[in-house]
């Protein structure tokens, strides 16, 4: 049983959705140019970033009754798979490189995701209104 509304659990489905076509589809993308793009910030600080984002749209879509330490748990084996396809995948395309520093620095994205959404859903269960709530 989920702990979010119908609507809420469509919004991190159609979240987590998006993330992982935008980064599946960039990381592979056959442009030359992206660099352009992101030039002005480091590609493995876009990898973490993207990642700790990732880590929050798929817990948010498969938090359960269970709680927030499986759904982040499971939320982070999800990108960090994801993150290992990618490189996988990037050895496949001509303008791109699959780099073990790029996993890397997805697992640390993972790593802050997960801490931001323990901190806050334990903000939210502590909270004496939503408390009640549930």
């Amino acid at each position: 049983m989920s702990s979010t509304s119908p609507a809420k659990h469509r919004f991190w489905e159609a979240a987590a959705t998006i993330w992982s076509a935008a980064v599946v589809g960039l990381a592979v993308s056959p442009l030359r140019n992206v660099n352009l793009l992101t030039a002005p910030i480091s590609d493995k600080l876009l990898h973490g970033i993207a990642f700790m984002l990732g880590t929050i749209v798929w817990a948010g879509t498969l938090e359960t009754g269970a709680g927030k330490a499986r759904s982040v748990g499971l939320a982070s084996l999800v990108c960090l798979a994801l993150g290992g396809i990618i490189e996988i995948l990037q050895t496949q395309t001509p303008t791109r490189s699959a780099e073990s520093g790029d996993l890397l620095a997805d697992a640390a994205g993972i790593l802050v995701g997960a801490a931001i959404w323990g901190l806050v859903r334990g903000r939210r269960a502590s909270s004496p209104a939503v408390a009640s709530v549930h």
